[in-house]
């Protein structure tokens, strides 16, 4: 009788050991796989991890790998003359979309004066194409501004609308072969235009 009780004693003993152990066991794990906040962010597929090394670099100018044929067109300038897009192959094209009324494309003009100054007898042609305006408009802008450099009167907006302008100013730049090579949506300053007319090649 004692012995059965004895081993009855035992078994439970064992058994409370045993639940014991297992609940530690568990708890134990629980806790190790529990997300940190540092492992939340890390294995989040939808948190953004910030790349640092990749701000810190200068952004590239991002040029075309398959160049694009340069749509023709033929616009008035400030004198009454008519200038053709095609007329201009053989040489390098910076050509700039952009509007008096518009703050981006004011801030910029002096950039691109500073730049037809520096370029003026090279292989670069700058054309500055006015989206909308009258010629009276567009005239007296730039001679209070003794801006240089040749624009153009896209009074209708077709020309615009060839080349998908959304948002002024806009830039594309044409290689020697009339095709475009880049384009910049956005005010520029002289080093970045630089950029992207080093770009075109020779």
């Amino acid at each position: 009788m004692k012995k059965s009780i004895i081993a009855v004693l035992l078994a439970l003993l064992l058994m409370l050991i045993s639940i014991s152990t297992i609940n530690k066991y568990n708890a134990s794990k629980s806790k190790n796989n529990q997300p940190t906040e540092n492992s939340t962010t890390k294995n989040n597929p939808t948190e953004a991890v910030p790349n640092t090394d990749a701000d810190n670099k200068t952004n590239s100018i991002d040029t075309n790998h398959l160049k694009t044929k340069a749509t023709d067109f033929n616009l008035t300038d400030l004198t009454g003359n008519r200038v053709s897009l095609s007329d201009l192959k053989g040489k390098k094209v910076f050509l700039n979309f952009w509007a008096t009324w518009c703050p981006p494309c004011k801030a910029e003009m002096p950039e691109i004066e500073r730049l037809y100054q520096e370029t003026k007898s090279s292989h670069l042609v700058i054309v500055a194409v006015n989206i909308g305006e009258s010629s009276g408009t567009v005239s007296s802008f730039a001679k209070s501004h003794n801006y240089n450099f040749k624009i153009l009167l896209d009074y209708d907006q077709s020309v615009a609308a060839k080349y998908n302008i959304s948002s002024i100013p806009a830039s594309y730049f044409i290689d020697a072969d009339g095709n475009i090579v880049s384009q910049h949506i956005g005010a520029m300053d002289i080093n970045q235009m630089k950029e992207y007319i080093n770009a075109l090649g020779k």
